[in-house]
């Protein structure tokens, strides 16, 4: 119940989020196209410059939203008291900050980027793009309900029980099981480790829908007849099954990897904020203001 709360308030976050974005290009559209010099004499320039109503608010929303992407961290290591809620549901907070935050802090600068701000600016992308490559990195380590990475016994577990499913359940024979295996990959895993491995799980996903297409032809190749139903459901057991193959025989080098990806995104994020805060000093110091 309060997952499927979660999820809803998300959404509604993202779409939200979504209709400002377009309300804002919508009628600072033109503005953002102008040159630089032509910019002052547009009528949208008091509000949308970056020292303006807009602006400047969408630069302190958006500056907001990138400090409270630690809060994940602090919730991980149950800091200043943070013990509650899931951390996979924190963890999605975080993604949709850290996706908000830099097309705020994007539309505040007016897409003028000079000085050492830029410097910032430029952490903070890579900050964000790297979030998205440690987000897929993250969900290739298999994990249960609560986040917890799984043992190999758990997963062991799992896999016995998805395969007599299949084969007891809807008595798939041994040519459907290989197309099952290939539709995981899990194979080439012995001969990849670290970024080759990473590769290598973007390559299968980007073949996946083809594998899936071929194990829907071997079904009614060797089952004639079968109901559309049935072959949806043994899809879905299937996807369930070559993903938990696969998980398991990458886990030990998307862990290696999610450790390396650590040590390259910390340094861009406490660049990014060290600067901003300068940034904000500065600006203070200069006497700009908000609404207050």
């Amino acid at each position: 119940m309060r997952s499927t709360f979660f999820r809803v308030i998300l959404g509604l976050l993202y779409i939200s989020g979504l209709v400002f974005v377009g309300y804002v290009f919508t009628t600072a559209g033109e503005y953002y196209t102008l040159p630089l010099s032509e910019r002052p004499r547009s009528p949208l320039h008091l509000h949308f410059k970056p020292g303006g109503l807009w602006g400047h608010g969408m630069g302190i929303i958006g500056s907001a939203m990138i400090l409270l992407l630690f809060l994940y961290s602090a919730r991980k290591r149950e800091m200043f008291g943070l013990r509650w809620g899931k951390t996979s549901n924190w963890l999605n907070f975080h993604i949709f900050l850290g996706l908000m935050g830099p097309v705020l802090i994007t539309l505040h600068t007016s897409f003028k980027f000079n000085g050492i701000v830029s410097i910032s600016y430029y952490s903070m992308l890579a900050v964000m793009f790297s979030g998205i490559i440690g987000r897929y990195i993250y969900m290739q380590i298999p994990r249960d309900a609560s986040g917890h990475t799984m043992s190999i016994q758990q997963l062991d577990k799992q896999d016995r029980m998805l395969t007599r499913m299949l084969r007891e359940g809807y008595g798939l024979g041994d040519e459907v099981m290989r197309c099952i295996g290939q539709l995981s990959g899990a194979g080439l895993s012995v001969q990849r480790t670290g970024l080759a491995a990473l590769l290598t799980l973007v390559v299968i996903d980007l073949m996946r829908p083809f594998r899936i297409q071929k194990l829907k032809r071997t079904l009614r190749r060797t089952r004639q007849n079968i109901p559309v139903r049935t072959v949806k459901a043994i899809i879905e057991v299937a996807k369930q099954k070559s993903l938990l193959m696969r998980k398991r025989a990458f886990m030990d080098s998307m862990k290696a990897v999610f450790h390396y990806w650590h040590v390259i995104h910390k340094p861009f994020a406490w660049v990014m904020i060290a600067i901003m805060f300068i940034h904000i000093i500065v600006a203070l110091l200069f006497g700009y203001r908000w609404i207050f």
